[in-house]
C-alpha cells in the first residue's frame, strides 16, 4: 500500500471498446443506456482511474464494471477489470458482475473467481428490484461466496424520495429478508443500504441480522444531509461502513467535504476514509 491513505471501496471501470463506442452497447442494455445515454456521464479506464487516485490520494479501489445483461458484454468488462487488477496487484482489487438473473451467472462467478477476483458485485436488480426471483437467482451465488469468503457488493437504494437513473422498486423490507436468509454472507450494501442502517437503532434483532454486512457511501452526497452519515453510524455502529464514491460519478474529495459537515471527529472520519476499509481487506485476505 502506497502512503496515501484513502481506500474507495465502489468505481466502475471499462475498457477502451466500451468508453469509445458507448452507443452500440446500449442494445438490449436498458440500465447502461439510462445513465450512460447523457455524454457527460463520464466512463473511465484503469490508467485514467489511477491518474486519478494519485491526485487524490487513494491507496486502493475495489472496481467492478457494470451488470450487464448479454454475456458478451459481461464477460468483456469482468475481463478487463481482472487483467486491470493484475496490471496494478497494489493499487486495484478486483470484483465481477454480471446480471444474477442470467442462467449462466454462477458459471461467470466461478470463471472470475477462477482468473483472481476477490468478490462479486456491484450486483443489481434495477428493474424488478429483490422480487422472488432476484432472492431466487442470489442464493446459489451466496452459496458460492459464503464457501469462497469472498463478499457479495449489492446495489441497493432508499425506496422513498425522488427518482433518478438506476433507482430500483426495491424496499427495505425485501432487503432485510435477503439478508436475514443468508446472514453468514459477507455483504457490502451499497448507496448505504437505502438507508437501512437507522433501523440500527431498534432493540431487537436489527444489529444481529445485519452484522455481516457493511455499507458504502456511493452517492451519499447526492443523498442524505451531512448529518444523516453521523446518525447511521450512531445506529450500527461506525466500524461497519466504508467511503464508496461511484467513481468516475463524484472525487474522494467530495465525500471528505461531507464528513467534515456531518459531526464527526476526525477518528471517525479516518475510518470512513481507510481505517474500516483496512481491517476489511484483512478480514477476507482480499489484496
Amino acid at each position: 500500500m502506497s502512503s496515501n491513505q484513502i481506500i474507495d471501496f465502489h468505481v466502475h471501470i471499462c475498457p477502451p471498446e466500451i468508453r469509445d463506442n458507448r452507443e452500440k452497447f446500449f442494445d438490449k442494455e436498458p440500465e447502461f443506456s439510462s445513465i450512460y445515454k447523457d455524454p457527460r456521464a463520464r466512463l473511465v479506464g484503469c490508467t485514467d482511474l489511477i491518474n486519478s487516485m494519485d491526485s487524490q490520494g487513494v491507496a486502493v479501489a475495489v472496481v467492478f464494471g457494470m451488470p450487464w445483461h448479454k454475456e458478451e458484454n459481461c464477460i468483456l468488462n469482468n475481463d478487463y477489470v481482472i487483467d486491470a487488477a493484475k496490471r496494478f496487484p497494489d493499487r486495484l482489487i478486483a470484483f465481477a458482475t454480471f446480471d444474477a438473473l442470467n442462467q449462466n451467472a454462477q458459471k461467470e462467478a466461478d470463471r472470475c473467481f477462477s482468473k483472481g477476483a476477490k468478490g462479486l458485485g456491484e450486483l443489481a436488480f434495477y428493474m424488478d428490484g429483490l422480487n422472488e426471483d432476484a432472492v431466487k437467482a442470489l442464493s446459489p451465488i451466496a452459496a458460492l461466496c459464503k464457501e469462497a469468503n469472498a463478499p457479495i457488493l449489492l446495489h441497493t437504494n432508499e425506496s422513498v424520495g425522488h427518482i433518478y437513473p438506476g433507482k430500483s422498486p426495491m424496499t427495505l423490507i425485501q432487503l432485510y429478508n435477503l439478508i436475514k436468509a443468508h446472514r453468514d454472507n459477507k455483504w457490502i450494501l451499497a448507496h448505504l443500504g437505502g438507508g437501512l442502517p437507522f433501523y440500527g437503532f431498534m432493540k431487537k434483532e436489527v444489529k444481529e441480522v445485519l452484522s455481516n454486512c457493511w455499507f458504502d457511501t456511493a452517492a451519499m452526497p447526492f443523498l442524505y444531509r451531512p448529518g444523516a452519515i453521523k446518525a447511521m453510524t450512531e445506529a450500527i455502529g461506525i466500524e461497519k461502513f466504508l467511503l464508496g464514491t461511484d467513481y468516475p460519478l463524484l472525487a474522494p474529495s467530495r465525500y471528505k467535504k461531507e464528513f467534515e459537515k456531518s459531526g464527526l471527529n476526525k477518528n471517525e472520519i479516518d475510518m470512513l476514509l481507510f481505517k474500516n476499509a483496512q481491517k476489511f481487506i484483512k478480514l477476507l485476505d482480499l489484496h
